[in-house]
């Protein structure tokens, strides 16, 4: 599409008044979820930013510039998680006064998503542009903006629409979005206006794009295969309480999805074991000294870098003023959703996550258990939150937790099963009179170079 090649032209146009480009998607979608797209996107102006799009087609060649309009479409694609096969372009008007067309066709294997969750297909289209518009800032444009989109997308014979985008208008000091949905039989098509006057401003953006929202085409009619992803990892926490520090151990397995952790370990060698692990050391160093902890020592370790089994990382911490007293009595406070009660998603879980926690807490001599939280066991179609605590004396327990969330869980539903659960539980504890404890909260963070759905904080 012309925007995406155009973007640094744009950005950097010193007359880009009166941008305006339509773009018309089509989309022809079978059982299996697949898709033959086309994607026409015609540029009308404004006319140096036109002409100087058209002289750098010719310098480069037609033929060069048409594989380089294939080639950058498969890449936003893929930023979206999408994969086109077969991309062929076509440029017209490039040698004309006119508009410039540029036409991309390909195939989009998994286009259309199967849920067995709830037996739907979905499909998800970039209505708002956000894919695009990410890669430049309205605001520093010099002049208007105008982008008109009509996504045509054609249902396998017989498909049974449950759910439609809604209409959707908003404005701010002459910006505005207007989208409008339309439905006649299998064929559903979706047009929408983006305009921002010149000079729009961050809060105008705020308040035309509003909440963020997902674009969403529902349908049923025959079963699919689904295509998900788990992120699979264990933790195995020690910490034993003595009289003037607490020894923190914890063992950090990931174990899945295998292409990903063996990327994970391309990437450590390649920047250096050794580097890699001060990283990590100097980022749980400065997450307990944001809490007040002091670190008399630590190190990490990261393991079976050169085999084919999950990418483990060793921590070892001695620490102080791990915790605070309040009226005589310590408080261990736990997380039994692990820390995957606040994710942030609009429509659906993209992937299954399985993560399992079993730490064991040691008290110092004398130090005893006085108030131990309840088991907690929730579930709800196919996702669960499991926390089970064994008391093996009065000074150790164990607690074992498992959090799974299911591959195409709405919004709704996780937002519900994690309200059921709540955000701490607490383990008290009291010295005996011989003992002098800084044992606390476990802090724990995740493997830095994770993606977000991993990377936080877990205490």
């Amino acid at each position: 599409m012309v925007l995406f090649v155009v973007l640094g032209l744009l950005a950097g146009s010193a007359s880009a008044d009166g941008f305006h480009e339509v773009q018309k998607e089509e989309y022809w979608v079978s059982w299996d979820g697949g898709a033959n797209v086309t994607l026409d996107t015609i540029l009308y102006g404004p006319a140096d930013l036109l002409n100087r799009t058209k002289e750098s087609i010719l310098d480069v060649g037609i033929e060069n510039a048409t594989r380089l309009f294939a080639s950058q479409t498969a890449q936003k694609l893929a930023q979206q998680g999408l994969k086109m096969e077969n991309a062929t372009a076509e440029i017209l008007g490039y040698n004309s006064t006119g508009p410039l067309e540029t036409i991309v066709r390909g195939y989009i294997p998994n286009f259309a998503r199967y849920y067995s969750y709830d037996g739907v297909w979905e499909i998800s289209l970039d209505v708002l542009r956000v894919a695009d518009l990410y890669q430049i800032d309205p605001t520093k444009i010099n002049g208007s903006v105008t982008l008109e989109n009509t996504f045509t997308v054609h249902l396998p014979e017989g498909a049974e629409v449950t759910l439609l985008p809604e209409n959707y208008s908003a404005t701010s000091n002459g910006s505005y979005v207007k989208i409008a949905v339309s439905r006649k039989g299998s064929d559903v098509v979706i047009h929408s206006v983006i305009y921002f006057a010149k000079g729009v401003s961050y809060a105008d953006i705020q308040k035309i794009y509003g909440k963020p929202r997902a674009f969403v085409i529902q349908y049923r009619g025959k079963p699919g295969k689904e295509n998900a992803t788990l992120w699979k990892m264990q933790i195995f926490n020690n910490i034993t309480v003595g009289k003037n520090q607490t020894v923190f151990d914890s063992v950090e397995k990931y174990l899945e999805p295998e292409s990903y952790v063996n990327y994970l370990k391309i990437q450590i060698s390649y920047q250096g074991v050794d580097k890699a692990e001060q990283g990590l050391y100097q980022r749980y160093a400065q997450a307990f000294q944001k809490e007040g902890i002091t670190v008399r020592s630590g190190k990490v370790r990261i393991l079976n870098l050169n085999s084919t089994g999950p990418l483990i990382v060793e921590y070892h911490f001695v620490l102080q003023n791990f915790t605070k007293e309040v009226n005589g009595t310590y408080i261990y406070a736990y997380d039994p959703k692990l820390e995957l009660g606040t994710m942030q998603f609009l429509n659906r879980l993209d992937a299954s996550i399985n993560e399992t926690k079993v730490t064991r807490f040691v008290l110092s001599e004398g130090a005893k258990f006085v108030e131990i939280p309840k088991d907690i066991e929730v579930s709800s179609n196919g996702n669960r939150i499991i926390l089970k605590v064994e008391k093996v004396s009065d000074s150790e327990v164990v607690i074992r937790s498992e959090v799974f969330l299911r591959y195409g869980t709405p919004l709704k539903d996780y937002q519900e099963l994690m309200s059921k659960v709540p955000d701490k539980v607490e383990f008290k504890y009291q010295l005996g009179s011989s003992s002098k404890s800084t044992c606390g909260p476990a802090l724990l963070v995740a493997l830095a170079v994770l993606p977000l759905l991993l990377l936080r904080r877990r205490f």
